[in-house]
């Protein structure tokens, strides 16, 4: 009988340690793809930052002799939030993923 426990704990054990270089190269895989997310994410917030200001083109006049921003300014100030907003999707997801693996 102990020679039967001795050899279930040895084959459990050797289970655990063959998958334990799978859990490591997914927990590294699950940081570089968080670390690229973030770094992605980063870059359209700052792209969003950058285009606040109206560029040519994007500015009607109106009967008083002032200007107001068009249709344009908008369209491109939602394609910016946009792209934040799936950047920020995929580095959450990422996030989670490494969380899950920790």
């Amino acid at each position: 009988m102990s020679r039967l426990l001795t050899l279930l704990i040895t084959l459990c054990a050797s289970a655990a340690l063959a998958q334990a270089p799978d859990t490591r190269s997914a927990l590294d895989k699950a940081y570089e793809d968080t670390r690229a997310a973030e770094i992605v994410l980063r870059a359209a917030e700052a792209k969003r930052d950058q285009g606040a200001e109206p560029e040519p083109g994007e500015r009607t006049g109106t009967v008083g002799g002032s200007s107001r921003l068009n249709e344009a300014y908008f369209a491109r100030q939602n394609a910016l939030d946009q792209e934040v907003a799936e950047a920020r999707k995929r580095y959450d997801e990422a996030m989670k993923r490494w969380n899950d693996l920790k």
